[in-house]
């Protein structure tokens, strides 16, 4: 038999391609003389362009910018085959900074904005930006300002970084813009909004430093922005798939004129997803929480196109919540905890990678005994 092994990454803490290895283990444990390819799948956050590299080729270059907090730092992005440019705006505004500090109301996307002018001297024909994982909520006012986009309070003073600048917002100077001179791709994990209950400051805000009290203010701040920026273009910008992607940069990137799309989806058409599976008996993925939600995840976009070419998957998860039993309908044939027991997240989190290799035991075994249901059928 034949395993395609293509599982996302879990939180920020194991790499996608650390649980691709593990459960290629637990399943060759079960299956010795199984053919296992393992094609581990980027979902728009941080690790993406390690992903992508490793797949595709091409070469990790380093820039020295200005960090989110106006302090200088060392960052990455990837030149690939074709000269596409990728970011992942996680290594510039985001958890790829190493830093435990999570300040919100200070921390400006500006830095984003400096590392693609600086790529601009490399000539690329387009450029991938992956919006996870970021630490900034300003709307993608700093990035905006690079492109020559200025913005004032009520007393016509520049305002200042990050979402305490963005709740002092009350005009935006559009003369002297300079939009990209190259498509731009704008790769969302989700599609939250702008604003509202499903916003990204009422889903994000307090985990990126805003204080409780004020996520409301910056809520409303973020509505009425995105409102100025809607009339300058007379697109509705704010109700755009993937608006609210890193505390609203999908916002920003829609403005500039750039494509915004799903990540996962992308990269499923750039590793060649769809052919990959169509060679297999059985595919394995591997989700964080399975939900609702999970349509736009890496479970999700696995199970579509297995559904397509009639390979049965299954789903390794460490929770389910509402709204997963979509995933039945689209070839799944189980979902399985990886958890063996109730633990604590910490206690979890040091053993990650062994459990995944021994719930991947669990399936081979499983899958041992099934065999091969194409062959079957």
């Amino acid at each position: 038999m034949h395993v395609l092994v293509a599982p996302g990454k879990f939180k920020t803490t194991v790499k996608a391609a650390a649980l691709a290895d593990a459960i290629a283990r637990g399943l060759k444990r079960a299956i010795p003389h199984l053919e296992i390819t393992t094609m581990p799948l980027p979902s728009g956050g941080l690790g993406s362009m390690d992903i992508v590299v490793r797949a595709l080729g091409g070469r990790v270059r380093r820039e020295q910018i200005v960090g989110p907090f106006g302090r200088p730092a060392e960052t990455r992005w990837a030149m690939l085959p074709g000269r596409i440019a990728w970011i992942d705006a996680a290594e510039v505004v985001g958890l790829g900074l190493k830093t435990r500090h999570r300040d919100a109301t200070r921390a400006s996307s500006h830095a984003l904005g400096e590392l693609f002018q600086k790529i601009l001297r490399y000539q690329p024909e387009r450029c991938y930006i992956t919006l996870g994982d970021t630490i900034v909520n300003d709307g993608g006012i700093g990035f905006l300002e690079t492109f020559q986009v200025h913005f004032y309070d009520d007393q016509h003073h520049v305002i200042g970084p990050g979402t305490s600048g963005l709740e002092r917002l009350a005009d935006i100077d559009f003369g002297a813009l300079t939009p990209p001179t190259i498509p731009v791709i704008g790769l969302y994990p989700y599609p939250y909004p702008v604003a509202g209950d499903s916003g990204t400051t009422l889903q994000f805000g307090a985990e990126k430093g805003v204080p409780e009290f004020r996520i409301p203010l910056v809520d409303s701040a973020m509505q009425r922005y995105g409102e100025l920026l809607e009339a300058h273009v007379a697109t509705p910008l704010t109700a755009s798939p993937g608006a609210g992607a890193g505390g609203a940069l999908g916002l920003a990137l829609g403005f500039l004129g750039a494509q915004l799309t799903p990540a996962v989806a992308t990269a499923a058409e750039l590793l060649h997803l769809k052919q990959r599976l169509t060679s297999c008996d059985w595919a394995v993925t591997l989700d964080e929480h399975i939900d609702k939600m999970g349509r736009h995840a890496v479970a999700g976009e696995v199970a579509r196109r297995a559904l397509d070419v009639d390979c049965p998957l299954v789903v390794l998860t460490e929770g389910i919540g509402s709204g997963y039993e979509f995933l039945y309908d689209l070839n799944v044939w189980g979902i399985y905890p990886w958890l063996d027991r109730p633990r604590t997240p910490k206690e979890a989190g040091r053993s990650t990678t062994t459990l995944v290799e021994n719930a991947s035991f669990r399936v081979g075994m499983w899958m041992r005994r099934m065999g091969n249901p194409k062959r079957n059928a």
